[in-house]
């Protein structure tokens, strides 16, 4: 079981959370509607052609920005995937379905 973090933030409680609303509020403007409360640790998936787990603080890919959070917007929108690149890009997007989705404990 692995507790909630959001990668990148070195403190727990407030500032993870603080951080963790504010990628909420970013995800919604790109998907257009609010993310799911559940908080996802991992997606086993079809990435970029292959078979992947994106996993909450592993890059990506392989050299990439690592993932700081997974986002679920629901059955009819892709998966929310924020790398920490400050914003500069929009969140990658995993079609559904998806193998498996783990969950924060």
């Amino acid at each position: 079981m692995t507790p909630f973090f959001v990668a990148g933030i070195e403190s727990e409680g407030a500032r993870a959370e603080d951080a963790y609303t504010e990628l909420r509020e970013r995800s919604q403007l790109d998907a257009g509607c609010p993310a799911r409360p559940r908080r996802i640790f991992k997606l086993s998936c079809r990435f970029d052609g292959h078979d992947r787990e994106i996993e909450v603080g592993r890059p990506l890919s392989k050299g990439g920005d690592v993932v700081v959070a997974i986002l679920d917007h629901g059955r009819f929108e892709p998966f929310r995937v924020h790398i920490d690149d400050a914003g500069r890009q929009p969140p990658a997007r995993v079609s559904h379905p998806v193998y498996s989705v783990t969950e924060f404990s």
